[in-house]
C-alpha cells in the first residue's frame, strides 16, 4: 500500500508514520522501525524544527530503537525530543511519558544522573496533570527509586519504594512485587541480609498470579545470600526452584538464564567444574535459536561466556578461559547490541583478560612471556585510564 501511494511526500510521510506505529504497537519493531525512519527523513524536509509531525515522528524512532536495543539511535532522538520538548505547542505525545521513556533509556545505558533528572522531571510533570493513570505514576516513582538506588542513595531510594507501595492502584498486581523485590535488593545493598529476607520471603510467601515472575527472582537472590554464607546446598535448592518457575515460560527466558548462571556457579564452588559448563553450555545454545534476538540477550550471552572463562581459570584451563573471556569482551564492546568500549562493565572485562594473560605468561620463558605481560600491561593501563576519564560513581 505503502508503495503506491500517489507521490505526496506528506502523505506519503503520514501513511508510513501510522503503518510503522500500528506495528510497533503490534511488536514487529524490526519492520516498524524502517517505515518509522523513512518517515522521519521525509518529515525533516517537510517541516520545521518545531512542527508536531517532526516531534511524534522523532518519538517513534526513539521509542521503537529503545525496544530493539539501538541505543545509539534512542539516544539521539530523544536528545531532539528533551531540547524541543518545552518550544512546541500542542505536543503529539505527553511530555510525562517521553522523559519517563528517556529516564528508562538513560538508566540502561548507565548515565544514572541523566535517569534521575528526567524521572524527576516526570514526576513533577505527572501530579499536575489529572488525567495521568495511576499506574504510569506508580512506574515513574518505581523507576526514579531504582534510579536512586543506583546512585547509592539508599535513604531516597527506601521512601519512594514506600511511596509505591502504599499507592491503591497496583496492590496485588506485578507491579507491587516488583516494587518490593527492588527495595529488597536495596536493602541488602545496605547490609541487612535479615530485612533483605523478609521482604523476600513475603514475595515467595504470596499465592498470587501477579507475583509468579517476580518471584522466581526473588529465589535466585536468596540463593546468593545463601552461596555468600556458604549454604551451598540452601542456594542450589533455591536456584532449583527459580528454573522451576522460568523453565516453561519463554517470556522469562532472561530470568531463567541468570538462574542457571547462578547455578552455574555454585557447581565450580563445589569444584563441580563439568557440571558447571554443561549448565553454561545449555543457556547459551538457549540464547543462540534464531528467534532470540535484541541487545538484553546479546549481553546474556557475554555475561554466560564471561562465567564460563572464570569456570575454567578456577578449574586451571587458561587456555580455555582465555578463549571465553575474549567471547565475552567482543559482545561488550560491540557498540549497537553491547555497552561499547568505554562502558565500566566493558572495562572490567578488558582487565579481566588481561589478568588471565598475565596468569599464562607465568609458566613460559622469558623470551616468550615478556610480549604477553606487555600487552596485558598496556591493556590494563589503557582501560583505568578510560575508567578515570568516566568520572561516573555508577
Amino acid at each position: 500500500f505503502v508503495e503506491n501511494v500517489p507521490k505526496n511526500d506528506e502523505l506519503k510521510s503520514a501513511t508510513m508514520h501510522k503503518l510503522g506505529c500500528l506495528l510497533a504497537y503490534k511488536k514487529r519493531h524490526a519492520e516498524a522501525l524502517p517505515l518509522l525512519t523513512g518517515a522521519l527523513e521525509k518529515r525533516k524536509y517537510l517541516y520545521d524544527t518545531k512542527s508536531k509531525f517532526l516531534f511524534e515522528s522523532s518519538w517513534a524512532v526513539a521509542a521503537t530503537s529503545h525496544s530493539l536495543g539501538n541505543s545509539a539511535t534512542a539516544l539521539k532522538e530523544y536528545g531532539s525530543l528533551l531540547e524541543k520538548i518545552n518550544k512546541i505547542d500542542d505536543l503529539p505525545v505527553d511530555s510525562v511519558v517521553i522523559h519517563n521513556s528517556a529516564g528508562k533509556l538513560f538508566f540502561d545505558d548507565g548515565k544514572i544522573e541523566k535517569a534521575i533528572k528526567a524521572f524527576k522531571e516526570a514526576l513533577k510533570s505527572s501530579e499536575s496533570s489529572r488525567n495521568m493513570s495511576s499506574s504510569l505514576k506508580a512506574d515513574i516513582r518505581l523507576n526514579l527509586a531504582n534510579s536512586l538506588s543506583a546512585k547509592g542513595d539508599i535513604v531516597a531510594s527506601l521512601k519512594m519504594y514506600d511511596e509505591v507501595l502504599a499507592m491503591d492502584s497496583i496492590q496485588g498486581t506485578k507491579e507491587y512485587y516488583l516494587t518490593l523485590y527492588n527495595q529488597s535488593l536495596t536493602v541488602l545493598k545496605d547490609g541487612d541480609l535479615e530485612e533483605t529476607k523478609l521482604l523476600l520471603g513475603e514475595i515467595i510467601a504470596s499465592r498470587s498470579k501477579s507475583a509468579k515472575g517476580v518471584k522466581g527472582n526473588a529465589y535466585i537472590t536468596l540463593g546468593n545470600i545463601a552461596l555468600s554464607e556458604g549454604n551451598t546446598n540452601d542456594a542450589l535448592q533455591h536456584f532449583e526452584s527459580a528454573l522451576k518457575i522460568f523453565s516453561n515460560d519463554p517470556e522469562e527466558l532472561a530470568s531463567g538464564t541468570q538462574a542457571k548462571k547462578s547455578m552455574a556457579m555454585t557447581y565450580s564452588s563445589l569444584g563441580l567444574y563439568d557440571d558447571a559448563i554443561s549448565t553454561l553450555e545449555e543457556a547459551v545454545e538457549k540464547l543462540s535459536q534464531p528467534n532470540v534476538e535484541g541487545k538484553t540477550f546479546h549481553l546474556l550471552k557475554a555475561d554466560l561466556w564471561s562465567s564460563m572463562s572464570r569456570v575454567h581459570q578456577q578449574r586451571g584451563d587458561i587456555a580455555a578461559a582465555k578463549n571465553f573471556s575474549k567471547l565475552a569482551l567482543q559482545n561488550y564492546k560491540d557498540s549497537a547490541l553491547g555497552y561499547g568500549e568505554n562502558h565500566p562493565i566493558t572495562l572490567r572485562n578488558t582487565s579481566n583478560l588481561a589478568v588471565i594473560l598475565l596468569r599464562e605468561a607465568e609458566g613460559l620463558p622469558k623470551d616468550k612471556s615478556k610480549p604477553i605481560i606487555d600487552a596485558a600491561k598496556f591493556e590494563m593501563e589503557g582501560a583505568l585510564q578510560k575508567f578515570i576519564a568516566l568520572n561516573d560513581m555508577w
